[in-house]
């Protein structure tokens, strides 16, 4: 298709090329002696075309993909993959989240068509940059809005090869909509019974099982992304016969180089993870930063209704213990017997500018969302707006509850624990509750909530409890404004700093400020 391809000539669109195959000119080689017959093209197209295709072959022939970033640029890049699939790189990356501020890579695997290589955070994924310079056509599933966005944001100065082919993209114009998977489906591919059932999900618990030294975790993540990027390699054949076929209108037809999928290639043994664990946890370090020595902290993960019971923890130095309360006479009585030095809230507690508190009701034109949740929005975190219906009567408890704790003098925060999940490496509740504990005890909390039977609330209230501790130690970030107040997420030296100043900025919130404790607050 390369040789039938005029596209990558500045100045020659789609309706241009269409016309010079049917004018007879369908491959570079048709210009020997095109010229000498009348000809029903413009001079300066013609000028353009006796510039540009002898520079083509020669560029085709060196192998020389930046010749041909047009084509990327303009989603064509398919075009190119058989003349340059020696120098082709299948590329799936795993993550520990899906935000590009507050979540990291924990690995990428690469298959060049018959060898694969994993690159695995804390083994030798500082070795990716350099690999990565050896290829001139990368392809991926949605790297343009996830794989190669991560690795812009994890690798300072990376040099990607010249050519990308989103596979999204290039499956959509033939027909097919949504993730790896259903794509999968739709061209015939089944995947091992091994991983058939795992998810980008599941992929961050295999990681967190990974970091106690579950190594059958990490071989069974390798097994899971060398799929992805196998079945890569099937689907863009696949795809590249059909559209060669589609571009061409029927005027000719070229040999498939589709021949089947790839059998799984041998992928490397997974070594188990050797801990780095230095000299206490994080809570502990926490602790002796607290501006408090033995801080008694309530963590409380509102539900939007007494009906259903709210998720109750009471933090003591590094011990946690629970409760589900249900009541707000009863969280109001059980939080001031804790006589706690903080609270900290799984709830909104405010609103957006231009809420009639007294009326319960927005002004014209005013948002339903506040600012710090649409700047949560950017970075990847998924969260609701306070004022949806369905969020309303929650906001509305939690500033009631906020208040009525505030009038008996305890300081109250808000916070959420979902993000702070994130940002500390912890599966959130819905990828797995025992990975969850699990990631809350490697943090250095205790408590019953290990071998007790407890609720996803009240895991998460020890989570908004943790959020607490890293206020008391002045080692947070403060998303808001003087006017709807501020959310509170724990710092992270594996924050995009960069990156979040730009979203803050744009979102219209207060600036942050770097603190010298960065290099404290993450998990091992």
């Amino acid at each position: 298709m390369l040789e039938k391809t005029f596209l990558h000539i500045p100045g020659i669109g789609a309706k241009t090329e269409l016309e010079l195959w049917h004018s007879g000119i369908r491959s570079w080689q048709d210009l020997d002696g095109f010229f000498t017959r009348p000809a029903a093209i413009s001079r300066g197209l013609r000028r353009r075309l006796e510039e540009h295709i002898p520079q083509s072959i020669d560029a085709m022939q060196r192998k020389d993909a930046h010749f041909f970033t047009r084509l990327s640029s303009l989603g064509e890049g398919w075009r190119l993959f058989p003349e340059f699939a020696n120098q082709c790189v299948f590329l799936d990356i795993e993550t520990t989240g899906l935000s590009p501020v507050f979540d990291k890579v924990t690995m990428v695997g690469l298959y060049e068509g018959n060898r694969y290589q994993a690159f695995i955070e804390g083994q030798n994924l500082e070795d990716l940059p350099a690999q990565l310079k050896k290829y001139s056509v990368v392809v991926t599933f949605n790297g343009s809005g996830f794989d190669l966005r991560f690795l812009k944001l994890a690798f300072k100065d990376l040099e990607l090869p010249p050519i990308h082919i989103d596979l999204r993209w290039v499956t959509r114009r033939l027909g097919h909509r949504g993730g790896l998977k259903v794509i999968e489906k739709d061209f015939g591919i089944c995947r091992d019974s091994s991983v058939e059932d795992i998810d980008g999900h599941d992929a961050t618990v295999l990681w967190s099982r990974h970091l106690r030294g579950d190594k059958d975790a990490l071989q069974q993540l390798i097994t899971y992304n060398s799929e992805d990027v196998v079945h890569l390699k099937a689907i863009m054949e696949m795809s590249y016969d059909r559209l060669a076929l589609q571009a061409s209108g029927g005027l000719w037809k070229g040999k498939e180089i589709y021949e089947g999928v790839n059998s799984l290639p041998k992928t490397p043994r997974a070594r188990k993870r050797i801990s780095t664990k230095g000299n206490g946890t994080l809570v502990d370090d926490l602790l002796r930063r607290s501006s408090i020595s033995t801080p008694r902290i309530v963590g409380i993960d509102l539900t939007g209704s007494e009906r259903r019971a709210t998720g109750w923890s009471l933090l003591v130095g590094s011990n946690a213990e629970t409760k589900s309360i249900s009541t707000d006479e009863d969280l109001i009585r059980e939080t001031i017997a804790a006589k706690p030095d903080l609270v900290s809230i799984d709830s909104p507690l405010s609103v957006p500018d231009g809420w009639n508190r007294a009326q319960e009701q927005l002004v014209a034109d005013s948002p339903i969302y506040r600012k710090c949740e649409l700047a949560l929005k950017r970075m990847g975190i998924s969260v609701f707006w306070c004022l949806l219906p369905s969020m309303k009567s929650l906001t509305m408890r939690g500033m009631r509850l906020t208040d009525e704790l505030r009038s008996h003098g305890l300081k109250v925060i808000e916070s959420y624990p979902g993000a702070a999940q994130d940002i500390l490496g912890i599966p959130r509740k819905g990828s797995s509750l025992a990975e969850l504990k699990w990631g809350l005890n490697r943090a250095g909390i205790e408590g019953p909530y290990l071998k007790n039977k407890v609720t996803h609330d009240e895991v998460d209230a020890i989570t908004s409890a943790l959020v607490g501790l890293f206020y008391l130690a002045d080692d947070y970030i403060a998303l808001g404004t003087p006017s709807e107040d501020y959310l509170i997420v724990p710092r992270s030296p594996q924050i995009n700093y960069t990156r979040l100043s730009e979203i803050l900025a744009r979102s219209g919130l207060d600036e942050i400020h770097i603190c010298a404790s960065l290099g404290t607050t993450h998990l091992q």
